[in-house]
């Protein structure tokens, strides 16, 4: 929880969630799992947040394309997301092969290595419906959260509307373009109420407030970092090179 915590506040300084994503590899590294371990675990973890999040998109697609009546908005979001599905679901699918040079040349075993972990976290008896379950969660609270933004200023927006524009936008959002998705969110978010045929400010004005709550998190994240141990042994330990 504390490396979430922490990694929110570095998601909000560098594009997308790379910043984040490199500040929990590098704790959990030093926490003792190694370099290996860690940027497996945190690359597949994205991997599955993907994979759950175009599942969700996919699912709401027949009352999506019934909201977008503009032809042009229609065809980014199948683009956008079978581009996401198919390559979540090629991901998977490489972790299925049996094929020697995957393991061996080193343009593949890495990723290789990672298919075959997410595969075995998602197809697990035990944890794999918990894992889906979760990754798919996680997405919703976050289409709740943009509602509870909606409610607040009282845009005349209804829940389903937020829950099939959103995910389109978070995934879109994900792109390493921009700093913490700014700029990026606006933009997408009031694209996607104008193709709905709702009104474009009303989209910006929902995104710039979802990201002010992201910044909230990430300042709390800020202060967990300023006084955890790691900040404090910053600089006092070496640091392992990565294998």
């Amino acid at each position: 929880m504390r490396y979430n915590l922490i990694g929110a506040f570095f998601n909000q300084t560098l594009p997308s969630s790379i910043g984040g994503d490199a500040v929990r590899l590098w704790l959990v590294a030093r926490g003792g799992a190694g370099w290996r371990a860690a940027t497996y675990s945190i690359f597949v973890d994205r991997a599955i947040g993907l994979i759950a999040l175009a599942i969700i998109i996919v699912a709401s697609l027949p009352w999506s394309y019934h909201l977008i009546g503009d032809p042009y908005g229609r065809s980014a979001l199948l683009l956008v997301d079978f581009a996401a599905l198919a390559g979540g679901v090629g991901f998977l699918i490489l972790g299925r092969l049996r094929w020697p040079w995957l393991k061996t040349w080193w343009g593949t075993h890495h990723l290789y290595a990672c298919a075959v972990i997410a595969n075995r976290v998602i197809f697990n008896r035990e944890r794999g419906l918990w894992v889906a379950a979760l990754s798919l969660v996680v997405h919703v609270l976050a289409v709740v959260i943009a509602w509870c933004v909606v409610r607040s200023i009282a845009a005349p927006v209804l829940f389903s509307q937020v829950f099939q524009l959103v995910p389109p936008v978070m995934l879109i959002t994900m792109l390493p373009i921009s700093i913490a998705g700014w700029g990026v969110r606006e933009a997408t978010m009031g694209l996607a109420f104008g193709y709905a045929g709702l009104a474009t400010n009303e989209g910006v004005n929902v995104s710039l407030l979802f990201g002010c709550v992201s910044f909230i998190v990430g300042a709390f994240g800020g202060l967990v970092w300023i006084f955890s141990a790691e900040k404090r042994a910053k600089g006092a330990a070496p640091i392992e090179a990565p294998e």
